[in-house]
């Protein structure tokens, strides 16, 4: 589980250049999963930022937004 994965960038999105190499460092994070996928069965992201929109998961595959998903509704806070 990964909590609050935009939080780096987003702490510092006023200073434009913070933000970049704060990216470029997660992207390298995130892109480690990647090659780990043999070994992992589910990972758990949560983050403000809809992760379609944010470039760090390039290196990703197979992400499944689950936000607004009825079966994942109390995992994601909300009411069905």
């Amino acid at each position: 589980m990964i909590d609050e994965y935009d939080k780096p960038i987003l702490d510092v999105i006023e200073d434009i250049e913070k933000a970049r190499r704060n990216r470029d460092i997660l992207k390298k994070f995130f892109e480690i999963l990647k090659f780990s996928d043999p070994y992992l069965k589910l990972a758990f992201l949560t983050g403000v930022s809809r992760f379609s929109k944010v470039s760090i998961f390039s290196g990703l595959n197979q992400l499944q937004d689950i936000t607004v998903d009825p079966s994942f509704a109390t995992v994601c806070g909300y009411p069905i």
